[in-house]
């Protein structure tokens, strides 16, 4: 007889249909920093990103002990107090500083490709979460960084003009635009003094650098102005007026335009001062957003390509809700809903192999303005002499 066309198999098959893998936390703080080193060991190269992950590769951006550039200063004072990868770009110092700064701002070459400066950060093995060009603090510079963190979604940290406090809300002023990035941009005025082996005495370095420690300090959805800096920082190049219950201050008027200090504080020593970016943003609200999306980048790749059927993307929609519902367990959101767009899930998108999901969500704010109401009761006046007469 002919073979039967719809036979299989006389027996048993199984097959196995595994839960889609779990997304896992949102990622820990990743820094981005590009500089000079003059004296780093001559093998590392220039314009890429080099890990830098303990001190012993940190003494190889200063071979001769000289503490030239700022890259050095940048990463040794960043590790003094906390453990965290961070990578850095070298760019040849150039003839004037004008020459350096265009060095540091980096471009793509034409013949080969290669990205150099602030460029250079799209390659960097592990996505930074923030970034920053320490002591460089003009305005290209900023602009730079900026549309980086922009493409990146990594918080750029950025000096200020390091003159006075006019000056620096003027500068802050000129820092903004919708969809440049600068909504995320946490500018730092002014430099801070720190003490230098190599000048046996203190110098004047970026507070742009400094306040990296502080976002390394905690996680990247939680505000940097948490907690004093103990020895680190020795004084700030001028006295920012700060007084926690006045409102009248220079600090406290900068921070109103974006601007974030280091000032005394009651906890002793110096404390960073400033919870918003320059466009008036919490940085730790635009450091979660931040977060998830880097997290929905590095998870969504696996699922690309399969069919958009019902089970797959109930399925989809299902593992987005109990990821974050752990997100809310642990209080990093306030809570979450994923559902299914339900205007843009049309049939025209969907036969362009388009689906739209929804993402509802929010962080707590961070506690940046504390009100005590402190009310005289005369009632318990009158319970105290009740239970004297």
């Amino acid at each position: 007889m002919p073979e039967i066309a719809s036979f299989v198999h006389n027996g048993m098959s199984v097959e196995t249909h595994s839960a889609p893998p779990p997304m896992g936390p949102l990622g820990s703080v990743v820094l981005g920093v590009v500089g000079t080193a003059p004296d780093a060991d001559p093998l590392w190269p220039k314009n890429s990103p080099i890990r830098i992950a303990n001190m012993g590769a940190v003494a190889k951006l200063d071979m001769a002990g000289t503490e030239r550039g700022t890259l050095y200063r940048t990463c040794y004072e960043l590790l003094r107090i906390v453990s965290v990868p961070m990578y850095v770009v070298i760019v040849e110092e150039g003839t004037d500083a004008a020459d350096t700064t265009n060095k540091v701002i980096g471009k793509v070459d034409p013949t080969t490709g290669q990205r150099t400066g602030i460029e250079a950060l799209g390659d960097c093995q592990e996505v930074p979460t923030h970034i920053a060009a320490p002591g460089f603090n003009t305005k290209p510079v900023a602009d730079a960084l900026a549309a980086m963190g922009k493409r990146l979604y990594a918080i750029p940290v950025g000096d200020g003009p390091n003159t006075n406090d006019n000056a620096a809300i003027a500068y802050s002023e000129t820092l903004g635009g919708e969809g440049t990035g600068y909504d995320a941009f946490y500018m730092v005025d002014p430099f801070v003094s720190v003490y230098s082996q190599a000048a046996k005495g203190n110098v004047y370095f970026s507070g742009a650098a400094i306040a990296l420690s502080c976002f390394a300090r905690v996680k990247a959805w939680e505000s940097p102005a948490k907690g004093g800096m103990g020895a680190l920082i020795q004084g700030t190049a001028r006295t920012i007026d700060y007084n926690i219950m006045d409102k009248a201050t220079n600090g406290d008027l900068m921070n109103r335009y974006g601007v974030s200090y280091f000032a005394r504080t009651s906890m002793g020593g110096f404390s960073l001062i400033g919870n918003r970016c320059v466009m008036g943003r919490f940085v730790s609200q635009v450091g979660l957003e931040y977060a998830i999306i880097r997290k929905l980048a590095k998870t969504a790749q696996r699922a690309m390509a399969r069919n958009l059927s019902e089970s797959f993307m109930n399925q989809e929609i299902e593992k987005l809700n109990f990821w974050l519902k752990s997100l809310q367990a642990d209080e990093t959101i306030m809570g979450a809903q994923v559902y299914l767009h339900p205007t843009l899930n049309n049939v025209d998108n969907y036969t362009n192999g388009e689906w739209h999901i929804a993402i509802k969500y929010h962080g707590y704010a961070p506690n940046e303005h504390m009100v005590y109401h402190l009310i005289e009761d005369v009632g318990i006046v009158e319970s105290f002499l009740e239970g004297v007469l």
